[in-house]
């Protein structure tokens, strides 16, 4: 009697669970493919707050990049260090916070606190290629009033360039580009930062550096145990433990097993998605539970199918679907930034 009882109890929680996924999903299927973002704004970090919110935070790629490889000055973007809000379900939304002229890379939400950490600080480029970076560190936004609690600058701030940044339990990490450390903003209990910021430096021994730039997109587990890192230059995936920095290649399996261009990166439970930039393709790897391997699943969009990424940066997932910036740099650069948009699209997991 008890086993049926348990059988039928099942049976009823499973058909309840399938039955709101199928509504999910169902009531997904009409949201926007594509979200535009103000013309002029340079979108660069995308992630997700509450309920159907997102943010975007807004770059100045066009002079970062324009001279230096096209020889094509730009000035600064006037919204650099912006923040956009807006919804994915509806797709409106608006500047939740104003520009600082820092401007924003990667993203990072904290729902305990409700603050939004963004890496801030990319620099500008110069004919000869040169490339200057100062203030880097991470501007911790209020998710709601788009207030700046605080901005936190590592070091001097010079000689780096600070990539993406992730929220764990008891810390904030960071990349830098132009070298193998990771940056640690120290959080309190519930997230809150300390009244004097906190920030650790770790080396990362194994992770191989190549000329340019290196470290960018960083994930993991809320314990903020191990990482997960890809190097943008080389297209390799490590596996970094936070208490040692330690960091070590991961093996991967199957047609493709680097991923140049690499740069923002998504998890979800043990399926890592990487968004390859110039290459316009998200990478989907199945990683093993402690990480050190993984199988190259397949690329999205698939082959033959319709393709909207044009450059995107990072990414982000809700329900069945995956959520990217789009740069559409090459149009910045050669035409006028103030009147390109940048555009969320939506791809299918």
């Amino acid at each position: 009697m008890t086993r049926i009882k348990l059988k039928g109890l099942l049976t009823s929680t499973l058909a309840v669970v399938f039955c709101t996924l199928s509504m999910g999903a169902a009531a997904q299927q009409n949201w926007p493919e594509t979200i535009e973002i103000p013309k002029g704004f340079e979108g660069e970090g995308i992630e997700l707050g509450k309920g159907h919110e997102f943010f975007v935070g807004a770059n100045s790629l066009s002079s970062l990049f324009g001279e230096a490889f096209f020889g094509i000055p730009h000035e600064p973007s006037e919204f650099a260090g912006a923040i956009y809000k807006g919804n994915l379900s509806t797709g409106e939304g608006a500047i939740l916070s104003p520009p600082t002229g820092k401007s924003v890379s990667g993203l990072s939400y904290d729902p305990r606190t409700d603050y939004l950490y963004a890496a801030t600080g990319f620099g500008s480029g110069d004919a000869s290629g040169n490339f200057t970076f100062t203030g880097q560190g991470v501007t911790v936004y209020d998710a709601s009033s788009g207030d700046i609690i605080r901005e936190i600058t590592f070091g001097d701030g010079t000689g780096i360039t600070i990539n993406d940044c992730l929220v764990t339990k008891r810390g904030v990490y960071c990349t830098d580009s132009f070298n193998p450390d990771l940056y640690k903003v120290v959080l309190e209990k519930g997230g809150l930062l300390p009244l004097t910021p906190v920030v650790e430096k770790i080396p990362m021994p194994g992770f191989n550096m190549v000329e340019g730039f290196n470290a960018n997109g960083l994930v993991g587990e809320f314990d903020g145990r191990q990482l997960v890192i890809v190097n943008i230059a080389t297209g390799v995936l490590y596996r970094v433990d936070t208490a040692s920095g330690e960091a070590s290649p991961i093996e991967i399996d199957g047609t493709e097993l680097l991923f140049p261009n690499g740069d923002g990166l998504y998890l979800d439970g043990r399926t890592l998605y990487i968004m390859q930039n110039f290459s316009d393709k998200i990478a989907v790897v199945q990683l093993r539970g402690d990480l050190s391997e993984g199988l190259f699943i397949e690329n999205i969009p698939g082959e033959g199918e319709i393709n909207p990424l044009n450059v995107a940066t990072t990414i982000t997932g809700f329900g069945n679907s995956l959520y990217a910036i789009n740069t559409n740099i090459i149009e910045r650069i050669l035409g006028n930034p103030a009147e390109v948009q940048s555009d969320v699209v939506r791809l299918r997991k």
